[in-house]
């Protein structure tokens, strides 16, 4: 049995909204030391996720006053908590996508999943033994 992303995903999910500023949403990355967070609207509905490489293209367009919504990416995919670890990745190299949100079966964000999670899931033979990273109690 492969192991899935919900055994590995951060469970914590932190946002910012689609209104504000590049400005706070990279502070609030770098308070939560996080590589991306999702983007929500004022219906607290995910319309978006930004990451590192967005607050990088806002820096070079020296449009630091810009808003989350400028330079998220909303066309974002997911995965279940059912994916495998293997189909995940998979996904990530498709589509040069770093970060996926992990949808539970109640239809709600149930954590997200980077490429670093699933590198050292891959890389942890613990992991696939007992089904617990060894950094984790």
């Amino acid at each position: 049995m492969s192991p899935t992303v919900s055994e590995i995903a951060t469970k914590v999910v932190h946002v910012v909204k689609d209104t504000d500023s590049i400005v706070s949403a990279a502070a609030e990355m770098k308070n939560h030391n996080m590589g991306s967070m999702l983007v929500i609207d004022d219906k607290s509905q995910v319309v978006g996720i930004v990451t590192e490489r967005d607050m990088v293209r806002a820096l070079a367009d020296k449009r630091i006053d810009g808003k989350v919504r400028d330079y998220m990416t909303s066309n974002v995919k997911g995965v279940t908590e059912d994916t495998t670890v293997e189909e995940a990745i998979n996904i990530m190299i498709e589509n040069g996508f770093r970060h996926l949100p992990v949808i539970g079966k109640d239809g709600k964000i149930a954590g997200i999943v980077s490429i670093r999670d699933l590198a050292r899931a891959l890389a942890d033979s613990h992991f696939f033994t007992v089904r617990k990273r060894m950094d984790r109690s």
